[in-house]
């Protein structure tokens, strides 16, 4: 007899069979019980879920003759008809290979006839997305008023890509990516109706690469079951389907926290050797950087990243000196890596490059408590204080080394982040501060600080003494912010909360009122005037031609490559 795949001998025969989509198994059967069965059905999910066996579990219970209207009873004409291959009630079609509006009027014309042996006819269209709009578009008056013994079942991957004019009439039913746990409780149970003894991390490893499908958990086993014949182990599983062990992964974390070029290279060389391909061996290092740090953080238990309590015990000990911001630095390049390796003409070196730059790095440094050291003249003396002095000043030569051009130093506040300032900067970067209250989208709060400007006491005091200041053209308190800062003290702990985290030290916030320096009057008027009106007031000989000729500004526009004309020109030329 012939060898049959794991996936097509064990497939679920009945709704009780039907793993991880116990939801839908219960649904339809209501339905049935019911006698509230629609005539159109929508089956959608990834690939290996079910989509497909759940469609013919539901043909065949519908048209089964025996005594339980819930299982197929498999002894029956209809069951045996339907197990042949080549029902004559049950039609199903490939919609990938029949995708015209001929495939679709054949289907029609079929729909007319009733069913020979069971109480419908069904049919079951595979990959329905595949249709071509005119197939839709045919199959819609006979989708929405069929006869009464017609049945139809679509299956499909991509349900974004049917039309609308179909989903209104089907009845959608979405399946479930199955869990680690599901595909592993089924493998188990094949395994001692086979006769396999298979151990519990060799299943794990199926029920992790299958990524949802129960199918292809099956493939896989399958797949691992022709090369170790009855005993299955981890050590033969990773082997037959190219899986790196964890233990290299370990080898190279602590190499980079080691900033161990050599031990990189050696890891790479390692996984080589043994047959590892580099898609799988980058996959595998994110899952470990991805167990690594959920178990520093105790996010999840051993058992929820399927691993073992030696395992996760391990990954708790392992390369301390790495900080959680390290190994997020290292993950973004790992993804980047793994975003060009499909481009490469040399993926070795490229693979190898990156884990080397990944252990060249230096480690990351709190910058915002190195700065609050420095803004501390408690600390002035200090050993931390050099130390902290002397990690920042590397960081910013590495930062300054590494750009290529000239950068805002307020574009973090611009963009919406949180920069940090010396005490000798803030009152400098005010205007920037104010521009990122806006972009928080407290409107009335922004507007309330508009126009003022920040003022610093003696810089060496602790706290660090900050007034806000609202200017006026008297030194009375008239303006609308002000009364609103009054009437609000939250928004006063506010801007002070904001200030302190800028700075990372504490500070006591006044708010008062001044008048307008004449230096500041000049300003607002110079900011009212027009370029030309401007221009007349800087250069007499602009505002003599004016008087002479009655000139009126029409339009300006710059001339490219001409020198502006200097006053005593205009003298020459006027006499």
């Amino acid at each position: 007899m012939a060898y049959v795949a794991m996936a097509r001998k064990w497939r679920p025969q009945s709704f009780s069979d039907m793993v991880g989509q116990e939801h839908i198994a219960k649904t339809l059967q209501n339905a049935i019980e019911g006698g509230r069965l629609h005539h159109a059905f929508l089956f959608t999910g990834t690939r290996g879920v079910g989509k497909t066996t759940s469609a013919r579990i539901l043909a065949r219970t519908l048209n089964c003759k025996g005594g339980d209207p819930l299982h197929p009873c498999g002894e029956c004409e209809s069951c045996k008809d339907i197990s042949g291959g080549n029902p004559m009630d049950v039609y199903e079609i490939d919609a990938a290979s029949n995708t015209s509006v001929d495939n679709i009027r054949d289907v029609i014309e079929r729909v007319q006839y009733p069913p020979v042996i069971g109480k419908y006819k069904i049919f079951i269209i595979d990959e329905v997305h595949m249709l071509s709009t005119g197939a839709f578009n045919a199959l819609l008056k006979t989708l929405e008023e069929p006869p009464p013994h017609v049945i139809f079942i679509f299956a499909t991957t991509e349900v974004n890509k049917v039309p609308q004019t179909i989903l209104s009439r089907v009845q959608r039913f979405d399946f479930k990516r199955l869990t680690i746990d599901q595909i592993r409780s089924r493998l188990r149970f094949i395994c001692e109706q086979e006769g396999i003894n298979a151990s519990d991390e060799a299943l794990d490893i199926f029920a992790e690469k299958a990524d949802g499908s129960m199918r292809d958990g099956l493939t896989y086993f399958d797949q691992a079951y022709a090369f170790t014949g009855n005993e299955m182990t981890a050590e033969s599983v990773r082997s037959i389907l190219g899986i790196p062990p964890v233990e290299l992964f370990f080898a190279l974390i602590q190499s980079i926290a080691a900033h161990d070029l050599k031990g990189c290279f050696k890891m790479v060389d390692e996984a080589v050797k043994i047959g590892i391909e580099f898609t799988p061996l980058l996959d595998g290092f994110g899952k470990f950087l991805r167990n690594l740090i959920y178990s520093r953080l105790d996010a999840f238990t051993a058992d929820a990243l399927n691993i073992s309590d030696e395992v996760y015990s391990k990954y708790k000990s392992t390369a301390p000196e790495l900080s959680n911001g390290d190994l997020l630095r290292i993950s973004k390049m790992l993804i980047d890596l793994q975003g060009t390796l499909r481009y490469s003409t040399n993926p070795r070196l490229l693979v190898e490059t990156t884990f080397a730059r990944m252990a060249w790095l230096d480690r990351l440094t709190d910058l915002r408590r190195a700065l609050a050291a420095i803004n501390d003249p408690k600390n002035a003396d200090s050993e931390a204080l050099k130390k902290k002095v002397t990690e920042v000043s590397a960081m910013i030569d590495a930062q300054e080394q590494a750009k290529a051009s000239y950068s805002d130093p307020f574009a973090s506040l611009r963009d919406g982040g949180n920069g940090t300032y010396s005490r000798y900067e803030i009152t400098a970067a005010w205007p920037s501060i104010l521009s990122s209250f806006a972009d928080d989208g407290d409107l009335v709060f922004s507007a309330a600080l508009n126009g003022t400007v920040l003022e610093a006491g003696d810089l060496q005091a602790t706290p660090f003494p900050l007034s806000l200041v609202f200017i006026g053209d008297t030194a009375q308190p008239t303006s609308w912010g002000y009364k609103q800062f009054m009437e609000h003290p939250e928004y006063i702990q506010r801007l002070q909360n904001k200030l302190e985290d800028l700075l990372q030290t504490a500070i006591t916030l006044g708010v008062k009122t001044r008048a307008y320096t004449e230096t500041e009057l000049q300003q607002r008027l110079a900011a009212k005037m027009s370029p030309f009106e401007l221009d007349l007031q800087k250069d007499p000989s602009l505002a003599r031609l004016k008087e002479l000729f009655a000139a009126e500004l029409v339009y300006s526009r710059k001339l490219a490559g001409m020198a502006p004309i200097q006053a005593d020109e205009y003298m020459e030329q006027d006499s």
